[in-house]
């Protein structure tokens, strides 16, 4: 698929998922956004399909929404093979509310938000798949992931969750998002409690062992805890961070930079938590570009890292349970 056409076809998936969320709360203006985002989801499918099959370019797509679905039902290769874009009455009702809340604020009563939910999810799943063969589940927005690196190690993990490698697919989401959350954390002064309280620890002539070893678990705790609320401040909701630590190995980054997986034996990895877990990766960092924060692979790791995802790619070497990477 055109490059254009696909981040257009992802566009409208992630209209359609904000509208989802926003419908399920029951204020005005989330109601009325809502009803947008669900409108703007359709109409981004239906210039799509007119860009794919030709039948408009890009100076000619500023039509009213009407004439852009008759202008593909009539499109003569869709008579042909009798193909009708679905559900027209209930996008026709769903566009006279979106202008009744474009044009005159009107707030749509929550009794349909339901039904714009329902009407919309099964006519964007259905014209995917009709007119580009596209399995809505399978869009991801791993292509909106600005740094390069990252992509590669969430693509990856895609790749391996096809080929049934559940265990390799989640440690490399995991190690994404961990050298995502090491560059949004950055923006945290350093603390200098830990030097002036251990220099002088170490200064002085008893014998302190059992102190310092409280103290710089204590400063352990203190960064742990700083990386902890910096995440929950950059957007992450805590059940799913719960969840995510549930569905990883624990992930080192080690000081040359590449990353060391380990888990206990306890631990499954299955398809729904490798695929739910590359979701909330990928979402995570959406929605850290969107604040702003540049999640990235920081530079001074980034040779490491990407010399590692370079080694999975070219010699499609899997991390298994018992290997060297993952103990």
């Amino acid at each position: 698929m055109e490059d254009v056409v696909k981040k257009r076809v992802l566009l409208a998936k992630e209209f359609h998922l904000n509208g989802i969320e926003l419908a399920r709360k029951c204020d005005p203006l989330s109601k009325m956004m809502a009803v947008h985002n669900f409108h703007i989801g359709i109409e981004i499918i239906v210039k799509s399909i007119l860009l794919k099959f030709e039948i408009r370019n890009e100076k000619t797509l500023n039509i009213d929404f009407e004439s852009m679905l008759n202008a593909v039902d009539s499109h003569q290769e869709f008579k042909d093979k009798k193909l009708r874009l679905p559900y027209r009455q209930e996008i026709r009702n769903l566009n006279q509310v979106r202008n009744l809340v474009q044009h005159h604020v009107m707030e749509p009563d929550q009794s349909s938000m339901d039904d714009w939910r329902l009407f919309s999810s099964r006519f964007i799943t259905q014209t995917l798949k009709e007119y580009f063969d596209i399995d809505f589940e399978k869009i991801n927005r791993i292509s909106f992931v600005s740094d390069s690196c990252l992509r590669k190690y969430l693509n990856t993990a895609i790749e391996y969750i096809n080929k049934n490698k559940y265990d390799s697919a989640s440690c490399l989401a995991a190690a994404a998002f961990e050298y995502a959350s090491i560059s949004i954390s950055s923006f945290i002064p350093d603390s200098s409690a830990s030097f002036f309280v251990s220099s002088a620890l170490w200064r002085s002539e008893l014998d302190f062992d059992v102190l310092k070893k409280a103290f710089n678990d204590t400063f352990k705790r203190i960064d742990e805890s700083e990386h902890f609320a910096a995440l929950l401040a950059s957007g992450i909701n805590l059940s799913d961070y719960k969840r995510y630590k549930d569905a990883t190995p624990f992930v080192t980054i080690m000081l040359g930079g590449n990353p060391h997986f380990e888990s206990n034996g306890q631990k499954e990895f299955t398809k729904e938590s490798s695929t739910w877990l590359v979701e909330f990766v990928t979402a995570s960092l959406v929605k850290w570009q969107q604040y702003a924060l540049d999640p990235k692979v920081p530079e001074y790791l980034f040779s490491a890292a990407d010399s590692f995802i370079e080694s999975e790619i070219s010699n499609q070497k899997f991390i298994e349970k018992g290997s060297d990477l993952y103990p």
